[in-house]
């Protein structure tokens, strides 16, 4: 996937940026602080156990990326980076992807993810030329899913016992907006 950019800028505090395997540190000096609060709904989070593994995952999504297959940014607020966004399961002959996203416990409650989304959403719709955008959260992970409806998302259903998470299943609620229904 050829992008425009690298960076996609939300506003003057906060923007998106494709992963750089300089910032592997960053990320996992992030991601453990914030171990106990990601578990119970991110499945990968006990395999990050040393700064390699986000090398390792840094490593991937570049290469995701330039098959076409995906797109993973790291969220900076005020020149830090505070969570990672990015689109999965990219299909280019469907035009659809869905928005997977994860804050650090200190940012949240600010808009960050909303505001992330929203600019993700439209650079999908509007640079990439997706048709479908869909989020899928725990039923349980009422963060995640009051972001979905604060954006428009359609409910389209539940999804039972869709994620092996933290020794248990979870339930997933599919939200999803279209191209023409995007304002």
């Amino acid at each position: 996937m050829n992008l425009p950019i690298n960076t996609i800028k939300v506003d003057n505090d906060l923007y998106l940026k494709i992963w750089d395997i300089n910032y592997s540190s960053e990320l996992f000096k992030l991601t453990d602080q914030n171990r106990k609060y990601l578990q119970p709904w991110l499945p990968w989070v006990p395999s990050v156990k040393y700064e390699n593994d986000s090398i390792k995952f840094i490593t991937r999504v570049i290469k995701e990326m330039k098959n076409g297959e995906g797109l993973e940014l790291g969220i900076w607020y005020q020149n830090k980076l505070v969570g990672c966004i990015g689109l999965h399961g990219l299909s280019k002959s469907n035009r659809r992807a869905s928005i997977g996203y994860w804050l650090s416990k200190e940012y949240q409650k600010m808009g960050i993810i909303t505001r992330s989304v929203k600019a993700l959403v439209d650079y999908s719709f509007n640079i990439l030329n997706l048709n479908r955008i869909a989020i899928e959260a725990s039923t349980e992970n009422l963060s995640s899913c009051a972001v979905a409806e604060r954006l428009g998302f359609v409910k389209e259903g539940i999804v039972r016992q869709f994620e092996y998470v933290d020794g248990k299943f979870l339930d997933y609620q599919v939200y999803s907006v279209l191209k023409f229904d995007w304002k």
